[in-house]
């Protein structure tokens, strides 16, 4: 049996004692802009959108995907409120605020996908924090997801092996002072596996949307088994911050 690596991780920080965290405002969900290989490097796959796309997997549809999972099951988890999305994606300045960043050179480079309605940034600062907070005045703290979906090494030496499609969701809580308090992570990996040789992918392309799609369902195996209970003690630590 191939095996399945799930990796789960929850790492949080608190800076201010005294900053109670009730209402949040998702700023960012994004995918990473292209197909990439992790592990090993074979620069012909980046150019195919079609296996990134396509039927079989497409990373719009993931982030569909995901959306819907943030604001149902996972927002009834958090230890507090999320903003309707409605109130956030509709918002006029948010609107004009997001595409100037899309626009800007920091936003080009970034080689995100953002979701419909969203922004594309891979982390926040205490001047953005500010200039987000004057859009959103009800909001304590600002959300940023990043999911990023890979053909990844699994057991490989010298370029020779075997690599899956991998699944990797980041969540990252900014307080409105624009230090992070808080960051979830959790990712999956297919069951099936993709040939390698000396770094260069042997299997049939078509094989790989397939992977990548499992390697999706093993993140929410992954999230819907252990995020809950990691949740929990979050909670605890954002207690101590009332």
């Amino acid at each position: 049996m191939k095996k399945i690596f799930l990796v789960l991780t929850l790492v949080l920080t608190v800076f201010y004692a005294n900053s109670q965290v009730n209402n949040v405002v998702v700023v960012a969900i994004s995918a990473n802009d292209g197909l990439r290989t992790e592990g090993f490097e074979d620069i012909a796959i980046n150019t195919m959108s079609d296996l990134y796309m396509g039927q079989d997997f497409n990373i719009t549809e993931e982030l569909d995907q995901f959306k819907a999972y943030l604001y149902g099951d996972l927002a009834k988890e958090f230890p507090f409120t999320l903003v309707d999305e409605a109130t956030v994606i509709n918002n006029e300045k948010f609107i004009a605020f997001k595409d100037a960043f899309a626009e800007s050179a920091a936003g080009k480079l970034s080689k995100r996908l953002p979701s419909d309605g969203y922004s594309h940034y891979a982390g926040l600062y205490k001047k953005l924090t500010e200039q987000l907070s004057e859009i959103f005045p009800e909001a304590d703290a600002f959300m940023v997801v990043d999911l990023n979906y890979s053909v990844a090494a699994k057991t490989m030496i010298g370029g020779n092996g075997a690599a899956g499609g991998k699944a990797k969701a980041d969540i990252s809580l900014y307080h409105k002072s624009g230090k992070r308090i808080m960051f979830v992570g959790a990712m999956g990996m297919s069951k099936s596996s993709i040939k390698v040789v000396v770094g260069q992918i042997v299997s049939d392309r078509s094989e790989i949307p397939g992977a990548l799609k499992e390697g999706s369902e093993e993140l929410y195996v992954d999230m819907k088994e252990n995020l809950p209970k990691k949740i929990e003690k979050m909670k605890k630590k954002l207690a101590k911050m009332d």
